[in-house]
């Protein structure tokens, strides 16, 4: 039996699947009457938008999608450029847009061009490339996809060991954390978790105290942390004298050269909020709001702000080697018709002086694309970085950071790589997590990586609960490496627990070719 892939737009449904979602490419797997949507028919290829001259992105659309086998065994993806009503640009009619993969796992962008750059690349001529929207694939092929776009599948839960539909393991652990998952801590967004001393804190925003102070919690248990009597600590309040009035947001901690620091954004009476760090003293106590010192806003290398006529926000730290790098959002003209849009920065610093930037910030990500861009929302915004074998993970998120439309992303680089070079970063065409990954959550961002004491990696975020809900609150899953050793940000919290594993094994057939 033949298996056929397909590509394909999805209907503009603006409450449920908008123009920038629904105008990318879309695949399936085709097996009889089966049928397997891949990345739970979100999409997979989006169109990259423009810049004009005044710096302001230009978002694109995509339609009428083809593909085709070259000689070579290259697949070739193409479409129409389309308006942002679904229909097609009457003026961009003899350009295609372009997408070449070998295994539709990764993708090389053609990007628009002319019909005729792509024949003579491909080999085929347009109606050949024009003329079908699936091709026939191996079984191999089709269950390599499967594993890749899919949720993983519990097959097998033998002993302490939990077996996964890719061939991936994990080996369960005694502690769980079952009392753990979505939601946690309603209203609490930007979740940042770290264990410290054998004791694990949260800090977040505050969407309950309107996003003024910064509050910690404190408990010797991960889900102690979210029990409905854990204790807040109010450790920086408002202070008008210190200028800390507004638009407390994204607290991280971060440990640099073994000391502890809390990076934040935080506005004075004008908003317009900026990037800031307070250190907690030697053998200070978290808890104490007296035993931090003052914030103190980072600078560029000259002494000057790092955003004279924007904002900067969401900074996190990213170590690359023995390098130090800060990784920030930063938008100019925000609220205009000149809105940059936010986008991540980088630049080195030293930890002796880790208020002052001493390379010139680089721009290595903007939101091109329509999971970034969707409905006016264009972000890229709360990047957070983890390590595994030699790689750096950076995350990011864009889209709706109060709603459904909200995605994470993803850019790698390798460790020990220059991370102000901006060839040295990958930056996934897709996004990690969306608002179809995992079922009851909806706008997953915001994230953070934390290890708990058993060494696994686990990501916390916000998401809203339902479609049409801005009300966020804090979850976490387990990261799981998969076959691939790709992380994975979508694996249900009850795969970790063999009660749960037993009786879901029933109710989650895996898909077989």
């Amino acid at each position: 039996m033949d298996n056929i892939l397909r590509v394909y737009t999805r209907g503009i449904e603006p409450d449920k699947y908008p123009d920038g979602l629904a105008l990318s490419v879309h695949m399936q797997i085709l097996s009889g009457e089966k049928k397997m949507p891949l990345n739970n028919d979100y999409g997979i290829l989006f169109p990259k938008a423009d810049i004009d001259d005044k710096n302001v992105i230009m978002p694109k659309y995509v339609g009428n999608i083809s593909i085709a086998k070259a000689l070579s065994g290259d697949y070739y993806i193409t479409g129409n450029d389309f308006l942002q009503e679904g229909i097609i640009n009457p003026e961009n009619t003899g350009n295609l847009w372009g997408w070449k993969t070998k295994d539709f796992i990764s993708y090389e962008e053609i990007g628009f061009v002319e019909d005729k750059l792509i024949s003579r690349e491909s080999g085929l001529s347009i109606e050949e490339l024009r003329t079908s929207d699936s091709v026939i694939i191996s079984d191999s092929m089709a269950k390599a996809l499967i594993d890749y776009w899919s949720v993983l599948q519990v097959t097998e839960k033998k002993d302490d060991t939990i077996f996964y539909s890719d061939g991936s393991k994990y080996k369960l652990n005694t502690s769980n954390h079952s009392g753990l998952g979505y939601p946690l801590a309603r209203g609490f967004g930007d979740p940042v978790i770290m264990l410290w001393k054998d004791d694990y804190y949260f800090i977040s925003t505050n969407d309950n105290e309107n996003d003024i102070g910064l509050y910690v919690r404190k408990a010797h248990e991960l889900e102690d942390l979210f029990k409905d009597d854990a204790k807040m600590y109010l450790i920086l309040d408002k202070d008008e004298e210190r200028g800390l009035i507004q638009t407390f947001w994204a607290p991280e901690f971060h440990i640099i050269n073994g000391n502890l620091y809390i990076y934040f954004a935080v506005s004075n009476e004008q908003w317009g909020p900026q990037c800031h760090l307070m250190r907690l003293k030697d053998g200070g106590d978290i808890l104490n709001p007296g035993d931090w010192m003052d914030p103190v806003k980072v600078k560029r290398a000259d002494g000057c702000n790092l955003a004279e006529n924007g904002i900067t926000l969401d900074m996190t730290y990213v170590r690359s080697g023995q390098r130090h790098y800060y990784v920030w959002s930063y938008r100019e003209n925000i609220g205009t018709e000149l809105d940059s849009g936010s986008m991540l920065m980088v630049a080195e610093f030293s930890p002796d002086r880790p208020e002052r930037l001493i390379s010139e910030p680089v721009c290595i990500s903007r939101p091109f694309y329509g999971f970034e861009n969707v409905c006016g929302t264009i972000n890229n915004e709360g990047p957070y970085a983890f390590y595994h074998n030699n790689k750096i993970y950076l995350t990011y998120s864009g889209g709706d950071a109060r709603g459904y439309l909200y995605t994470i992303g993803m850019l790698t680089a390798n460790d020990g790589d220059d991370l102000g070079d901006i060839r040295k970063w990958e930056k996934s065409k897709t996004p990690v997590v969306h608002f179809l990954s995992v079922p009851g959550e909806y706008g997953d961002g915001h994230n953070s990586f934390f290890m708990d004491r058993n060494h696994d990696w686990w990501i916390a975020y916000h998401a809203v609960g339902a479609i049409g809900e801005r009300k966020i609150s804090t979850g976490i899953r387990r990261v799981h490496f998969d076959a691939l050793n790709r992380p994975r940000f979508d694996i249900p919290l009850s795969d970790n627990l063999s009660n749960d594993v037993l009786n879901k094994m029933d109710s989650c057939p895996i898909y077989v070719i």
